[in-house]
């Protein structure tokens, strides 16, 4: 299914474009060794598209929607989506995400709404996924009053993020079976391949469609990214299998989306009812 956005949101996701395919991810680390994809560089070039600035304006969530799709479909760190819409880097149960050398972090409150507290002496903690967990003593300082308007925006955001992820995986598959061959005829003329696949594009589809829907002012991402995580993570599964072995090689890259959509799924469900 093809999804038409309007012409200045399809502007503003070229501009984004832009500035990714200047970027170069990390180099891969060494599973179970604490390592942090932040990127303060990319974060500026988007910060001078007025990312930042969309986040806060309800009436804006469209381009914003339309940026965190592409960020998605390169698998960017997750630094981007928290600082902009909760204003410091996400943090749940003492855990921070990208937090190293900053001076704060986005705590939800147990009884509901956000504090922003300093981040003091800190412990690393090894992850799969280079997102820079560090271990901090959580205390509420500063409590936000705009608390729900930027929990409303980050699920907004992390929802785009899971679509942009989901369209590219299956996008990449859907190149591979249509080129590489087995018993003389393309994966793509398999039965089994194309039950897959539909499986996929149809978890893809519903993700697209749940972004795009998130940029009315009046949306409610609540429910939505509450599925969102595993619609993700089973389009990424979806992609690898179809893959082969080729899908877990380190070089191809489409390890990056899988093991993304599970950390977004982790982090968001541990989100609480936001």
């Amino acid at each position: 299914m093809r999804f038409d956005i309007a012409p200045e949101l399809e502007l503003f996701a070229e501009s984004v474009r832009g500035v990714l395919a200047e970027w170069e991810p990390l180099p891969e680390t060494v599973l179970g060794e604490w390592a942090d994809s932040r990127d303060d560089a990319l974060a500026a070039r988007l910060a001078a598209l007025g990312w930042a600035e969309l986040w806060a304006d309800a009436e804006l969530l469209g381009p914003a929607v339309a940026g965190a799709v592409e960020l998605g479909r390169a698998v960017a760190p997750l630094h981007l989506l928290d600082e902009a819409t909760l204003g410091a880097p996400l943090a749940i149960g003492g855990r921070v995400r990208h937090g190293e050398g900053q001076s704060k972090a986005a705590f939800a409150l147990p009884a509901g709404g956000l504090a922003h507290c300093p981040i003091g002496e800190a412990k690393h903690e090894p992850s799969l996924d280079s997102v820079g967990t560090i271990l901090v003593e959580q205390r509420h300082e500063q409590r936000l009053e705009d608390a729900e308007e930027r929990w409303r925006a980050w699920n907004a955001a992390t929802v785009a993020y899971l679509a942009g992820l989901a369209d590219s995986a299956v996008a990449r598959s859907v190149e591979h079976v249509g080129s590489r061959e087995q018993f003389g005829a393309p994966l793509a003329a398999l039965p089994a391949v194309q039950a897959l696949l539909a499986d996929a594009a149809l978890a893809r589809d519903g993700l697209l469609l749940a972004a795009w829907s998130l940029a009315a002012p009046d949306a409610d991402a609540t429910d939505v990214l509450a599925w969102a995580g595993g619609a993700c993570r089973e389009a990424t599964m979806i992609a690898q299998q179809a893959h082969g072995a080729i899908g877990f090689a380190m070089e191809s890259g489409l390890h990056r989306a899988f093991r993304r959509a599970k950390t977004v799924q982790v982090w968001a469900d541990a989100s609480g009812p936001w």
